[in-house]
């Protein structure tokens, strides 16, 4: 999964990861302090959205967040994605809850996720 020669990444693309990764993650916790209380207090059927809105959010600000934190991407897109999803799914089988819905949520957003990042991966590295 490690790419033949890592990517170097400018500090206008890690600081554009960081602020989308924050961005997202308030994201994540404004849309669970209001639209998920809205969808309860009406008892609206939304297909488990309200419940698993943050996984949604958490697959894609994590892995901008480690692109963030890296000076070089030296895998592949399904690399940072796979990791991330795993950690997460990791995460509800060891957490206070456990939810199907979560993990459901955690693949769908993975690769939602993995598709613009392979993008930009591929296109990082054709010109070499």
């Amino acid at each position: 999964m490690r790419l033949n020669k890592p990517i170097r990444l400018s500090e206008r693309e890690r600081l554009a990861c960081l602020f989308i990764s924050i961005f997202l993650a308030v994201l994540a916790g404004v849309m669970s302090q209001t639209y998920r209380p809205y969808i309860y207090s009406h008892q609206l059927y939304d297909f488990h959205l309200a419940d698993s809105l943050t996984n949604l959010f958490a697959v894609p600000a994590g892995v901008c967040l480690c692109i963030a934190l890296a000076k070089e991407l030296e895998y592949k897109a399904v690399g940072y994605v796979f990791a991330v999803c795993l950690g997460l799914v990791f995460y509800e089988f060891v957490g206070l809850t456990f939810d199907y819905w979560d993990i459901v949520a955690t693949i769908l957003s993975g690769g939602l996720t993995l598709i613009p990042l392979h993008i930009y991966i591929k296109s990082s590295t054709d010109g070499e």
